[in-house]
């Protein structure tokens, strides 16, 4: 049975039989073929739909070639897809002049099929390998970025504090060194946290990690997030409702939906003006459980939702009280709840405030128990 490939061919030729032709193999052989009978019409088809490869015939009238070649490399949208010449003169000043131009092969006219197909087929594994690398790269620059911002700001603060202690600027029996060594133990448990959350975010970027999921009490996992960011809300007058009653229990892994609700409720508090609420409710269905944080605070606009979780990008703002944003935040969250088979729903608008949904399969659903 005859595989077909998703793979689209925009064949250029100013001979129409050459295009019948050349389109006929690598149709059956599973390919999906567009033609262009000039370079003009080359570009035209180009900004229709970007195709996966170009085989493009070097004399053709008007413009040959090499110039369409060129222009399509000035364009950053064009410029990743592999062009193969297809050419009558195999003299080396021509494959020079086409290699120079953004060209990646030649083939010389009249052609083999099984040359054609294989060197079809070897660019475009290349173009592939090529795309993989370089979204690879971007995730390692993403990551470095992140750790260059968030572990600098808490450092920083937890460097300070140690040389205030150093230089004897607090009295060690009194109340306000007390309360220093608190907030010093808080600020360095949640860089450690914070570490934990970006090793493990870094895992999971390889597809091929399996998340150990088992079954989780969510009621204690909440409870420990509001007790950690306890002190955040109470310097800001925020008032922490939590009307989760009873155990819930979900099928999920452990630390990373620890750092989902961490995140959400960190970040409700953060962008909550003060004497704001948060509110934190649960219930569960045959198959779900749905766990609701909702915040009084400012809210998040569509733009900035569609940035980090459709377009996948990092983001990170001041709070109301002008706190300094964890840049993970909500890209961790989506991560995190989409390697446990769970979804998050997010309803705001701006300046009335949001409510994170996130939702996780049931024990009870799982199949074989």
């Amino acid at each position: 049975m005859k595989q077909y490939s998703t793979k689209s061919i925009l064949i250029v030729d100013d001979n129409p039989m050459n295009l019948l032709l050349t389109s006929k193999v690598l149709e059956n052989n599973g390919y999906l073929t567009r033609t262009a009978d000039d370079g003009k019409s080359a570009l035209i088809e180009i900004e229709k739909e970007i195709p996966s490869l170009i085989l493009l015939d070097v004399m053709m009238p008007e413009m040959d070639g090499f110039e369409a070649c060129r222009i399509i490399n000035k364009n950053e949208k064009w410029n990743e897809i592999p062009i193969i010449f297809l050419t009558a003169n195999a003299q080396t000043e021509n494959l020079v002049e086409g290699f120079e131009a953004g060209g990646v092969d030649y083939i010389t006219k009249p052609f083999k099929s099984e040359e054609l197909l294989v060197r079809v087929k070897n660019h475009l594994e290349l173009a592939d390998s090529k795309k993989i690398i370089i979204e690879m790269n971007k995730s390692r620059d993403k990551l470095y970025s992140i750790i260059a911002h968030d572990i600098r700001s808490p450092l920083s603060g937890i460097l300070q504090t140690i040389d205030a202690i150093d230089q004897g600027y607090f009295d060690p029996c009194s109340e306000d060194f007390k309360e220093l060594i608190h907030h010093l133990r808080i600020r360095t448990k949640d860089t450690s946290t914070l570490l934990t959350s970006l090793l493990q975010w870094t895992r999971i970027q390889n597809e091929s990690i399996v998340v150990k999921s088992k079954e989780t009490n969510i009621t204690s996992i909440i409870n420990s997030c509001i007790q950690l960011l306890e002190a955040n809300a109470t310097d800001k007058n925020i008032t922490i409702i939590n009307e989760i009653d009873g155990d819930i229990e979900a099928w999920c892994e452990e630390v990373s939906v620890h750092t989902v609700f961490r995140n959400i409720i960190s970040n409700a508090v953060k962008f909550t003006e003060p004497n704001g609420f948060v509110n934190i409710s649960a219930f569960k269905n045959d198959s779900e459980v749905h766990v609701c944080i909702k915040d009084t605070g400012v809210g998040i606009t569509p733009e900035i939702i569609q940035t980090i979780f459709e377009k996948n990008q990092h983001y990170s703002s001041t709070g109301t009280a002008n706190e300094q944003g964890t840049g993970l935040g909500l890209m961790l969250v989506k991560d995190f709840v989409k390697i446990n088979n769970g979804k998050i729903d997010i309803v705001s608008n701006g300046g009335a405030g949001t409510s994170f949904t996130v939702i996780l399969p049931l024990v009870e659903n799982l199949d074989g128990r």
